[in-house]
């Protein structure tokens, strides 16, 4: 239960709550974006000591302290290798590859370090379960679900546009020009809205956790709704034989994501 607690605290300081206020800080190595993300990781962690016994919070909170403390090193390493391979101009995959390795060196860490920790819940936690959670237990399975849902969910926001830099990587300010597309023609001061909301990125974020409940309900056929959905949405603009391509792609990406992490999670926690 400790390690789902932990990796959704990971999930939610890494990919919700963290602005690109901090994400920028961070790759300019200001103190104060990862003093920021610091405590964005302390806040979705912490609480879990106020409903555990008296005697096992110092080794809770030690073990959260040294979480947090690997994870702000291991994202010092991130950005100094990304800086090095961008100086140098290695590796034009360099920021698909980095993602990739720093999540997972930081989900094995927090299963390493948090494995066998034994968690007692004490009178306020039980008074909560009882009130709150049917059963009056709050089950282990139902923590996974929500893990990987929003794991997968928001990760798959910056996963699949790091993929689209690879794909297009020969095309300059190739996202601008799906930007002119989505204008459809139209004044920019009309449409210059686009550029800012980024509500392609949430239509994928409420895509994958749509497709990974219906997974878990075995609702397959579902799926194709979602789809469906979509396309009706950018119906005319298929017409266009770019913004098509990246349409689809995006969705095949989303959907191929939404499987591939739901199954691996399914069989690692």
């Amino acid at each position: 239960m400790f390690t789902l607690i932990m990796l959704i605290s990971h999930t939610m300081s890494d990919f919700i709550l963290q602005t690109d206020k901090t994400v920028k800080l961070k790759s300019q190595m200001c103190y104060n974006g990862y003093l920021s993300h610091m405590i964005s990781l302390l806040f979705t962690s912490f609480p879990i000591c106020f409903f555990i016994e008296l005697s096992l919070v110092k080794d809770v909170f030690l073990k959260i302290v040294i979480i947090i403390a690997i994870h702000i090193i291991l994202d010092i390493v991130k950005e100094t290798m990304q800086t090095y391979f961008k100086q140098n101009d290695l590796l034009p995959e360099k920021n698909l590859l980095t993602f990739l390795v720093d999540q997972i060196v930081h989900l094995l860490m927090i299963m390493f370090i948090t494995r066998d920790t034994l968690l007692v819940v004490n009178t306020f936690g039980k008074f909560i379960l009882n009130n709150f959670f049917s059963d009056s237990v709050l089950m282990y399975i139902d923590i996974k679900e929500i893990f990987i849902i929003l794991y997968v969910s928001f990760s798959g926001m910056y996963f699949i546009p790091l993929v689209f830099d690879i794909i297009y990587k020969k095309v300059e300010n190739y996202t601008g020009i799906i930007n002119r597309i989505l204008k459809n023609g139209g004044e920019y001061d009309t449409y210059s809205f686009i550029d800012e909301v980024n509500t392609g990125k949430w239509i994928g974020v409420l895509e994958r956790i749509l497709i990974l409940i219906f997974l878990y309900s075995n609702q397959l056929s579902a799926i194709g709704f979602i789809i469906a959905a979509k396309s009706l949405a950018r119906f005319k603009m298929m017409e266009n034989k770019i913004f098509s391509e990246y349409y689809l792609i995006g969705t095949l990406l989303s959907l191929v994501y939404a499987f591939f992490g739901f199954g691996i999670f399914q069989k690692i926690l």
